[in-house]
């Protein structure tokens, strides 16, 4: 896997690439970076498709002046990538937060997707969402191990718990857990609770697929509902997890994305 860099703004933009053939963007969540999402489905990805997987502001190998994030810079940081690969066209697949700037991406330059997987996206932030963000900020600045507790117990589904023989097993993985949580996540929780792209979302014109995780807590299940609902050309479907399916089940998640790309690869 490569790793390469492009600079817009005040961002000095890290991104991976592997394989050959048509070219999908993978846009991680809040919190996660591109290795951390997706780093377990690239290589398999891989070997159909030209993989890009940029780690936008706040995670991973980018940097940039710590400022307020906006939708608009991430949708352009992303978009950089594109360009300084010389792509013209791209599946793209977004996962929560990555979901929403997958779609507003989608919306606002309908020309560079060929086809969108959105999984665990929501259209906009309403009051319970904008009461959860505002608490994860606060509990991630006070104690990152208890916020590392809290991610798990709210975002992965009953069969996460199967693998565990007791309490001390699980509370065990705390610390490891914690310690993947990006840095930025705090900037990017805060764009999370600010979240509006009805106006967007009903531009996109690629054919889309909708995925909505049985078990989430963190984006119910009617949220992605909601924005099948609103993309003309979306089909909706379900994968049995909590919120963190690439933890949770990552055969499940690949075989979706993977299926959807094969019959939109024209």
């Amino acid at each position: 896997m490569q790793i390469k860099n492009v600079q817009i703004h005040d961002a000095h933009v890290a991104y991976y690439i592997e394989g050959s053939g048509s070219a999908v963007l993978l846009i991680h969540g809040t919190g996660g970076s591109a290795i951390g999402n997706w780093g377990g489905i690239i290589p398999a990805l891989a070997t159909r498709f030209h993989v890009i997987a940029p780690d936008y502001s706040g995670s991973g190998k980018t940097e940039d002046s710590g400022g307020t994030l906006t939708l608009e810079k991430l949708i352009e940081q992303h978009v950089a990538a594109l360009k300084n690969e010389g792509l013209t066209s791209v599946h793209v697949v977004g996962y929560s937060l990555g979901a929403v700037i997958a779609a507003a991406l989608a919306g606002k330059y309908p020309h560079y997707v060929q086809s969108l997987t959105l999984i665990g996206g929501w259209v906009e932030s309403d009051l319970r969402a904008q009461f959860r963000f505002d608490f994860w900020q606060k509990l991630f600045h006070q104690d990152r191990e208890l916020f590392a507790q809290f991610v798990m117990l709210t975002g992965f589904g009953s069969t996460f718990y199967n693998k565990f023989r007791d309490i001390q097993q699980l509370v065990h993985t705390i610390p490891d857990f914690a310690a993947g949580i990006e840095l930025g996540l705090d900037r990017q929780a805060h764009l999370d609770a600010r979240i509006k792209i009805r106006s967007l979302v009903t531009n996109i014109s690629a054919p889309t697929q909708v995925v909505g995780l049985t078990e989430d807590q963190m984006v119910p299940i009617e949220y992605c509902k909601e924005l099948a609902e609103l993309i003309p050309t979306a089909q909706y479907r379900e994968i049995e997890s909590g919120h963190l399916v690439f933890a949770e089940n990552p055969r499940k998640l690949l075989a979706v994305i993977e299926e959807f790309l094969l019959e939109n690869d024209t």
